[in-house]
């Protein structure tokens, strides 16, 4: 099962790889605001259903949310400009 953090980066990655605000990803997936701050926060879990919204409007699948199809454990995406110099 995917900790709470690392989805919360998973999604943040995507969000801002593609240029979407929160609002707009929201509004694409049809949830909440609050529900997308709450989750990239780590404030809360997450529900399949909404998750499944979420990475459709992203153009992702639900593992890759998730982490389930990563090659390796340590590859989780980084947000980009993370770590840069």
């Amino acid at each position: 099962m995917v900790r709470v953090a690392e989805l919360a980066q998973r999604l943040r990655y995507y969000r801002k790889q593609r240029g979407l605000s929160v609002r707009e990803l929201a509004e694409q997936a049809g949830v909440s605001v609050s529900y997308i701050y709450a989750i990239e926060s780590g404030a809360r879990g997450s529900n399949a259903a909404k998750l499944g919204l979420i990475a459709e409007a992203l153009g992702v699948s639900l593992s890759d949310l998730w982490g389930d199809a990563r090659p390796d454990k340590g590859d989780i995406p980084r947000d980009p400009g993370e770590g840069e110099a």
